[in-house]
Formats: C-alpha cells, structure tokens, sequence
C-alpha cells in the first residue's frame, strides 16, 4: 500500500474539498477573535485555502516534504500567501501560545496512542489562552468496521493491516474521551460522534468524532 505521500499525490486527493463540519464552524470562529491560524497537517491545503481566503493568517504544516512542494505550487499558482512548515506535530516549530486556532483534520490518527498524545500535547502548547482547537479524528466506533482477518490490534485501539488507502500504516482511534482527556479545562463547544463520508473511502459513510472547544 502507499504511504500518505503518494496517497497525496493522486489527482483526487488533490481535488478534496473543505470539511463541511469545520467550514461551518467558521463564522463562530471569526467571531470569537481568532486570526493566527495553525493548520496541524495541512496535507494538500483544502483547509489552508479557505481559511486564507477568509482572512485568516495561516501556518500549514506537514512531515511530508512532497506533499509541502505540491501545496506551495497550488499556492503561488492561485496567488496566496501562507506559510508552510515541514515539520512533525509531536515536535511542533513555534513558541508555546503562538495560535489563536490549532485545526487538525483526520491527521492525529497515525501512529501509537502515545503518538496521539504527543500529538495533543504539543497542539495545547501552541495554543493561546482563550484560544479555540477544532479536532476531526477517527473514533474508536471506526475502527471497528475497517477490521479484517488480517487486522492486528498493536495495543488498545492502535490497528494495522485495516481496510483503508493506508490501511497498512499505523493509526491509533481514540475513544471520545481519550480526547477530552488531552485538553483538561477546555470549555466544549461541541463534542459529537457523526456519521460522514469518508473521501478516500468513495464516500461511503462512517464514524467521525468533532471535537471543538475552547481554552
């Protein structure tokens, strides 16, 4: 199976769009102040671009180099301005409180729980006080239908061999409060299990957790 730079780098991943969840949840945004935006796995921009072109000053980071070089073309072509940093999210590149927004969009699942949290942890740091953090993650309930004969169950939660594009690499689906778990005294705004669909699945739908709250 490909990794996710070659997952990327497919003309349909290219063409994703928004999520509808997060789109809707920008004008709330907007309104409560935040403007210096961290997009935590940025991948091909399909965040990036709106936030952008709504005003917002944009950090995309990414681990994966191509992925980076293919978004910073998409920019320059469209004529906007963002910053892009090739980074990993456990060993973020910014003083701590540098973000009015952390937004991280089907991103935090690749790994270990412990890769998870670290994960987590470093979205905290770099979060302001009053600061909003909106998480689209794969839930545990996910996990449960992408399971094949093959499927090993590394520790709770954390699969690999799963039927998805990159059903080959490592995620880690966390239970809802797993989440809740990493931001203690954040104020929710919304924390729900959803069912959507799944682009790089053809669509089909599955459990999604949102999880959106504020410092």
């Amino acid at each position: 199976m490909p990794d996710w730079g070659e997952i990327f780098a497919a003309p349909e991943m290219q063409r994703l769009q928004p999520n509808p969840e997060f789109l809707a949840a920008l004008p709330e945004i907007k309104a409560a102040g935040c403007r210096l935006v961290l997009d935590a796995g940025c991948g091909a921009g399909r965040h990036l671009l709106p936030l952008v072109r709504e005003g917002f000053e944009v950090w995309g980071v990414d681990r994966e180099a191509g992925v980076l070089a293919r978004l910073q073309e998409k920019l320059r072509a469209a004529g906007i301005r963002a910053h892009l940093a090739l980074a990993d999210l456990g060993r973020l590149p910014f003083p701590a409180a540098s973000f009015d927004l952390v937004v991280s969009i089907n991103v935090i699942n690749h790994g270990y729980a412990r890769t998870f949290e670290a994960y987590c942890r470093e979205m905290d740091r770099v979060l302001s006080p009053q600061g909003q953090i909106f998480i689209y993650v794969s839930p545990r309930e996910f996990a449960e239908l992408v399971r094949r004969p093959e499927t090993r169950e590394l520790e709770p939660g954390t699969l690999v061999d799963i039927a998805t594009p990159d059903g080959n690499l490592i995620h880690h689906f966390p239970a809802p409060e797993e989440i809740t778990a990493q931001f203690p005294g954040y104020r929710l705004l919304r924390a729900e299990t959803i069912a959507a669909p799944i682009p790089f699945m053809n669509g089909v739908e599955m459990p999604q957790y949102v999880f959106w709250a504020c410092r």
